[in-house]
């Protein structure tokens, strides 16, 4: 039963920090993104 709790404690804990770390990622990539497009619009205004 302890076991199992702990199972489950720690389930919760990995899918709770890998929700977290995707939705770091998730903002990188966007602002990572938004930054070459910008660069590019740049490069395409000269």
């Amino acid at each position: 039963m302890f076991q199992s709790a702990t199972q489950h404690f720690n389930l919760f804990v990995y899918s709770d920090f890998f929700i977290q770390s995707m939705l770091h990622c998730r903002i990188f990539t966007s602002i990572a993104f938004a930054v070459v497009n910008r660069c590019q619009a740049f490069q395409f205004n000269k």
